[in-house]
């Protein structure tokens, strides 16, 4: 039986999902990150060749008869970095075809129906990504938490941390937020504090996993944690503006999808997302995860539809 490879390999988990050609979900699997940018191209081959390997073993399909790879990838809609990931996987020594988007695309794909609109991605990171009716593509954040990540779970964990230690020293607002960090992570004193944040193990997604706690506080009535999560909202808002303006100031409302635990599980954040982009754009809840976007390209390559 022919079959195609649907991947996700833009957040700290890459999914895929094998289909048969007309479009029936045979199975799942999921690796570590996919991002070759921070995991290096040989850890990239080798979760693509894992996810390869488990789905043609649990859904007893030949690899001889895959017929499409077809993957959306964080930082892939550059071309140098599509002829960087195209060749590492040429050299896994399959005969299907590969096709590489962002992960960004892939999500508007499975979000929208189709490639064209804007797609608001917030978990550990955040990125706005919209195409317009003329086939181009503006974004805006997506930049990593060095330049970006504006509004994404880093932003709001690392918000936390700023903001419980200023507060700690008197110099903001009262918070609960510190204590439940310092629970959170084990810490029994304040002292241990300093070398437990600036360790090698406490990475991006290491902060990132503190949003949830500042959702909780935020429910609690604690005025800090709802100001990091308000700001939050705002900053993803104003990445939605900047693509709008950019590309579609000619089109009405726009219709955006959203991805991401962040806007999706803090209602705080996605409240404030609305009533910032009222009039401008109409939020839309995806009903189906970004890897279906993955797959819909390759079936449509193979039907010859994109």
């Amino acid at each position: 039986m022919q079959w195609v490879i649907g991947i996700d390999g833009g957040g700290t988990k890459t999914v895929g999902w094998a289909a048969d050609l007309t479009g029936r979900i045979l199975g799942q699997a999921e690796k570590g990150s996919g991002n070759y940018h921070t995991t290096g191209l040989p850890n990239f081959k080798a979760v693509i060749a894992g996810i390869v390997d488990e789905l043609a073993g649990s859904c007893r399909l030949r690899k001889d008869d895959l017929q499409v790879i077809s993957l959306g990838l964080a930082g892939a809609d550059r071309l140098k970095d599509k002829q960087i990931i195209t060749q590492a996987l040429s050299e896994l020594g399959l005969s299907c075809r590969y096709l590489v988007n962002s992960d960004a695309k892939i999500a508007m794909v499975a979000g929208l129906g189709k490639a064209e609109g804007i797609v608001l991605i917030a978990g550990t990171g955040s990125i706005a990504y919209g195409l317009n009716r003329q086939g181009e593509v503006f974004r805006a954040g997506g930049w990593g938490q060095l330049a970006s990540d504006e509004g994404s779970g880093y932003a709001i964990g690392r918000q936390a941390l700023v903001r419980g230690i200023r507060a700690a020293e008197g110099r903001d607002k009262t918070t609960g937020l510190l204590p439940m960090i310092m629970e959170y992570w084990g810490l029994a004193s304040w002292n241990e504090m300093i070398g437990y944040i600036n360790a090698p193990a406490i990475t991006k997604a290491a902060i990132a996993a503190l949003a949830p706690l500042v959702a909780v506080a935020a429910e609690r009535q604690d005025e800090v944690a709802q100001e990091i999560l308000w700001q939050a909202g705002d900053e993803l808002a104003c990445l939605v503006e900047s693509v709008i303006k950019r590309g579609f100031h000619q089109q009405g409302s726009i219709p955006v999808c959203i991805y991401g635990g962040i806007i999706s599980n803090i209602p705080l954040v996605r409240r404030q997302v609305e009533a910032a982009l009222a009039g401008k754009a109409v939020i839309v809840v995806p009903q189906t995860k970004p890897v279906a976007g993955a797959v819909r390209f390759a079936l449509n390559s193979i039907s010859g539809s994109c």
